[in-house]
């Protein structure tokens, strides 16, 4: 895959800084994150899920690597991790708040793909399929997300 624009590394870029509006100006209409476990979560439901992890794992990083990029397509490597320091709060009220471990969390590399138009990220999803996806942090601590259909 030819190297070009760079919009998914300042995407990853703003997500390690933990700014949510700067990744979010990467991103376009109708922006969808499709992972494992779950229906694709929507612009909010992505904005509100990384907020309410970041507040859980204020040390969170995605560590992206090996990230290409062409005019429509791209791809990159992620290896989630940080420290569970303070309780999980999702914005979804079947699922309750998941009390801290203060246990450290590092997943396995999982490749993830990307769609882009003009410029900004349509849709990211997991390619991996023994993959957690974000959530996937918290299978580490004995929580199991629901099933799809419950989470949206």
């Amino acid at each position: 895959m030819e190297q070009q624009p760079d919009t998914i590394r300042r995407f990853f870029e703003a997500l390690e800084r933990h700014d949510i509006e700067g990744a979010m100006r990467y991103t376009g209409v109708g922006f969808t994150v499709e992972a494992p476990g779950h229906y694709p979560l929507s612009f909010k439901d992505f904005c509100r899920v990384q907020l309410a992890i970041w507040r859980a794992f204020p040390d969170l990083r995605y560590n992206a690597t090996d990230i290409r990029q062409t005019l429509s397509l791209g791809e990159a490597t992620v290896r989630i991790e940080g420290t569970f320091l303070h309780d999980l709060a999702l914005p979804w009220k079947d699922i309750p708040v998941i009390p801290a471990t203060g246990r450290h969390i590092a997943l396995p590399p999982e490749r993830l793909g990307f769609t882009l138009e003009w410029g900004e990220i349509l849709t990211i999803r997991t390619e991996s399929l023994s993959a957690l996806g974000l959530l996937g942090v918290l299978r580490p601590v004995g929580v199991t997300v629901p099933p799809p259909g419950i989470m949206g």
